[in-house]
């Protein structure tokens, strides 16, 4: 956290170093998968959102959160980056899944597999999928304990990072599924499905700093950053969606690249 920390907080000089950014963030990617979500299973969860709101509607305990000391520091960590970043530094560093499908991705990238390029209108309009799952959730939450099981189950956390796909086969089948679609379209899940995700983003827009930087030529004669968004999280006017970007800083790498960013050039 240490590290990642360091990176954000110098992303301006780091960028501008394209083969270290992209080391370590393949380095951190990795780490964040196989350490922390397969080993000691530090991944976050929209239950972990449920189980904080229903503490609060009951008798709140520390004790409780305190039982699983990575997930408590990883959280921690995560509220403290809402303020400053936004949702992206845990969706786009610290999340095992997410993780699991970029990494897939740049291999089938790097095995020129053809990618689904998704028209940004209908892009915008599957972003608010995941709001209404996540809107979806709470009804259950107030009932039942074995209906909300049920209902998060649209993560496939527990079955691709918790139990590491040992479990039944219509689980690991739907994780599975999510994962292909991922070698086509980057973080599918992520983009259009994940609770969690929207969870967070609903306090992004409410970050302390701009850090992610743009020009007056952006989306208005230039679309290179919107074009290499891996998320298409950057509008093709050229603002940038807190809600949906996961900070990887390909856009910031172009923002200061004398060779691809048309202002810099000239």
């Amino acid at each position: 956290l240490l590290q990642l920390l360091l990176v954000l907080f110098f992303q301006d000089t780091v960028v501008r170093h394209k083969k270290f950014n992209t080391g370590f963030r393949i380095w951190f990617l990795c780490y964040t998968l196989f350490y922390m979500g397969w080993m000691i299973g530090a991944q976050l969860s929209v239950v972990n959102v449920v189980t904080f709101v229903n503490a609060l509607r009951t008798d709140f305990s520390w004790e409780f959160f305190l039982l699983e000391p990575p997930t408590f520091i990883l959280w921690s960590f995560v509220a403290v980056a809402l303020i400053f970043w936004g949702r992206g530094v845990f969706c786009g560093w610290l999340c095992p899944f997410g993780a699991l499908q970029e990494l897939i991705n740049r291999v089938a990238l790097a095995l020129r597999v053809p990618q689904v390029s998704v028209p940004f209108p209908l892009n915008e309009r599957l972003w608010a999928l995941k709001y209404v799952v996540f809107m979806g959730l709470f009804a259950p939450s107030l009932g039942p304990e074995y209906l909300i099981d049920m209902a998060l189950e649209v993560e496939p956390f527990k079955t691709a990072i918790t139990l590491k796909f040992v479990r039944m086969w219509p689980f690991v089948l739907y994780a599975v599924v999510l994962l292909v679609a991922s070698v086509f379209v980057q973080r599918i899940f992520c983009r259009y499905l994940c609770p969690l995700g929207a969870a967070l983003a609903i306090p992004a827009r409410n970050r302390m700093f701009e850090w992610l930087k743009r020009r007056k030529e952006c989306g208005a004669e230039c679309h290179i950053c919107s074009e290499l968004c891996p998320v298409q999280a950057i509008h093709p006017e050229g603002q940038i969606n807190p809600h949906e970007c996961i900070y990887c800083l390909d856009c910031q790498a172009v923002y200061f690249d004398d060779k691809l960013c048309p202002p810099v050039v000239k």
